[in-house]
């Protein structure tokens, strides 16, 4: 597989950003800031992928923003849920 370590850059990134959100577990303000950056973090490495890959499309971009959404929205609505 070519681009493994475009994943593995993937795979690291998000798990960094996993271990600081446990690392935070006391302040779910904190939390959710990881989990817009783990988010940021998502789209940039999606847009830089396949600009590389050179199959660069409007449509995957609103894939990884819908994703992004979708996830930063779940995680901050079970962090603050009552």
């Amino acid at each position: 597989m070519k681009d493994l370590k475009h994943y593995f850059s993937l795979i690291a990134g998000l798990s960094i950003g996993f271990a600081f959100f446990l690392v935070f577990n006391y302040n779910r303000s904190t939390q959710m800031w990881i989990t817009l950056a783990m988010a940021g973090f998502y789209i940039l490495w999606g847009i830089i992928h396949h600009l590389i890959r050179k199959d660069f499309h409007t449509r995957i971009i609103a894939e990884y923003l819908a994703v992004a959404f979708f996830a930063s929205v779940v995680v901050v609505f079970l962090l603050f849920r009552a």
